[in-house]
């Protein structure tokens, strides 16, 4: 019995000394703002992914129109699959809501679940662009679609929530979830005209009315988006790569909005050099730090009958093929120097040799493919180079 009161005392000791020692849980809620499940974490680092993309709206309509295709003289069977092995990791399909199927823009919800099943079929993203009319839509047009029209703003709105839900709700119900989604097409002048229309320079369209008719158009939309796809990242595009003052004013204008990319065109010809191109990324980066950039259409051409006479200074690149080479690879080489620049997608890479009459032919000459012959040209294997080389 004695020695059992003496090791009880010594337990007793025992546990008090530890509770001396542990803080009292009160206490240390108080000092550190409510206890462990409150201590500040440090922010989740993501790297972004990085896209090197090509635009095949036209390729479903060139198909079906017997375009030829070559790599070294062997026919190239299965064009999504060409470009996905070659490293085009995104396919950007542009959509119109009612268009006219036997011309160049007929890019409808039925073509556009034909092209993405192909191109998901091959292991490329979609990137899905919504260009909210039945043609068309870029900075000098942005046409309602012909069964809008009447709507006033409040119902246009509302239409925009409606129609890109159900295009969204469309395309998974066919297992195709876009992972970049564009609200608009070249908006630099406002969409859905003139309920939609602004200008960060003129006047009169640079007024709150506009631009309250603007944001609501592009909220429903990115609501709508988010709803549906809410892993998918929404793109803001606009066409000025080389103007810096009027795409600063742009989106500075517009920090309302719900979306992730800034969206940029850069045509060599018209947007000038690309030490131009450098000043307008240098500026928005500085203003939208949590913003990712994307030239999301390029392009240059290859022979003298392409638009290189649209500017008259965009730097030492013949219109060649060599010189198509040089300007994508000097392109690539400047948009990797910039870390919020995540992606750069080639426009109508897929031009190539089709029949003269054909009512899909888009006559550029600046595709990736020769359009006399059919055979893939220098540059095709350079915009795969920004994913993997950065």
């Amino acid at each position: 019995m004695k020695w059992y009161n003496i090791l009880l005392a010594i337990a007793i000791v025992c546990c008090v000394g530890c509770n001396k020692n542990e803080p009292n849980n009160n206490e240390n809620n108080e000092n550190n703002g409510g206890g462990e499940n409150n201590t500040e974490k440090p922010e989740e680092v993501v790297t972004p992914t990085l896209y090197a993309g090509a635009d095949l709206s036209q390729w479903l309509a060139y198909k079906n129109d017997n375009a030829e295709w070559y790599c070294n003289g062997s026919s190239i069977n299965n064009v999504p699959a060409f470009f996905a092995d070659n490293g085009y990791n995104v396919a950007r399909l542009r959509l119109f809501v009612n268009p006219d199927l036997n011309s160049t823009a007929c890019q409808d919800l039925s073509y556009i679940i034909e092209s993405a099943q192909a191109m998901r079929d091959a292991g490329m993203e979609i990137c899905l662009d919504f260009h909210y009319s039945d043609t068309w839509a870029d900075p000098g047009k942005q046409y309602k679609p012909s069964a809008w029209v009447s709507l006033d703003a409040v119902d246009l709105a509302s239409k925009v929530y409606s129609y890109t839900q159900e295009t969204l709700q469309a395309l998974a119900a066919e297992n195709i979830t876009p992972s970049l989604i564009q609200i608009g097409n070249e908006i630099t002048a406002g969409m859905l005209w003139d309920t939609g229309r602004v200008s960060v320079w003129e006047d009169s369209y640079n007024t709150p009315t506009q631009w309250n008719n603007f944001t609501l158009l592009l909220n429903n939309a990115a609501k709508a988006c988010r709803e549906v796809c809410p892993k998918a990242k929404i793109i803001v595009h606009i066409d000025r790569g080389g103007d810096a003052n009027t795409a600063t004013r742009f989106y500075n204008a517009i920090t309302a909005i719900d979306y992730d990319v800034i969206g940029l065109s850069y045509y060599p010809y018209w947007h000038g050099r690309l030490a131009q191109l450098e000043s307008t990324i240098r500026l928005l980066a500085a203003d939208h730090p949590k913003k990712e950039i994307m030239i999301v259409e390029t392009g240059f051409g290859y022979n003298d009958w392409s638009d290189d006479t649209a500017s008259a200074d965009y730097g030492n690149y013949a219109s060649t093929p060599a010189g198509q080479k040089q300007m994508m690879n000097d392109l690539v080489t400047t948009l990797q120097k910039y870390e919020s620049v995540t992606g750069v997608f080639y426009w109508f890479p897929e031009e190539t040799k089709i029949d003269w009459r054909s009512s899909y032919r888009i006559d550029l000459n600046r595709g990736l493919f020769d359009k006399e012959t059919g055979e893939v040209l220098p540059a095709f294997y350079c915009i795969p180079q920004f994913a993997s080389n950065k």
